[in-house]
């Protein structure tokens, strides 16, 4: 009797340990459940760099996974901005098919570093870290002294900024400076890292109007008038 009796626990302990495979191998504790959210991740690049102010030429990207790494299909994702400002094109987006979903981002006009975020249901989300710089050149702008007055013969100091679209400074912008009279310490001139460009002007010896041309590319230029008394 006491054979059978322990013979009958070792069996009953057998079919215990089978059941809970079993209940695993079906996905029981969800870890290979294919229908529930199990990560995100990105698919577009972490880091990226794009002009302020300017839309994303690409969307942002994520990949949502079930169970055994599956692609899971009709989760919703949702998109937020961190830092940055700007809008999405999409702030709430199911997966795709293929467990892709993906916003377009247009930055807000500030050069900083922006975040936006990623968030499927039951998950940690995932960021990407969006570097804004300035955007192409638009406008040479006077910088300091408009149109000064000045003795004859003096050396004045006069500069210009450049911007782009949205008054962000460029810098390593070149800057061609001109003037019919008196004298120019630099044909050109490289903007620094606040977009600013610098020149010495030596005013002639007599008295009267003078004038100096900034000009940077195919830019507008902008021109000082110099009073010289």
């Amino acid at each position: 009797m006491t054979g059978g009796f322990v013979g009958f626990a070792g069996f009953g302990r057998v079919a215990l340990v089978a059941l809970v495979v079993a209940v695993v191998a079906c996905g029981g504790d969800g870890t290979t459940d294919p229908s529930t959210p199990r990560a995100i991740t990105r698919v577009s690049p972490d880091s990226q760099t794009t002009a302020a102010g300017v839309k994303m030429a690409q969307p942002l990207v994520v990949l949502v996974t079930g169970g055994g790494g599956a692609p899971l299909a009709n989760t919703p994702v949702q998109w937020t901005i961190g830092t940055g400002g700007g809008t999405l094109s999409d702030t709430t987006v199911m997966t795709d098919a293929a467990g892709h979903a993906q916003t377009t981002y247009t930055p807000g006009t500030v050069v900083m570093m922006a975040h936006v975020n990623a968030q499927a249901p039951g998950l940690t989300g995932v960021a990407f870290n969006i570097s804004l710089v300035a955007g192409p050149p638009a406008t040479v702008q006077k910088f300091g002294s408009d149109s000064p007055a000045a003795v004859a013969g003096s050396k004045l100091t006069l500069s210009v900024r450049v911007v782009d679209a949205f008054g962000n400074p460029i810098s390593g912008s070149v800057v061609a400076w001109s003037a019919a009279t008196g004298t120019v310490s630099a044909a050109t001139s490289t903007a620094d890292a606040g977009g600013v460009a610098t020149v010495q002007y030596t005013l002639g010896a007599s008295k009267g109007a003078y004038s100096l041309t900034a000009t940077s590319g195919a830019l507008p230029p902008v021109t000082f008038a110099i009073t010289a008394i």
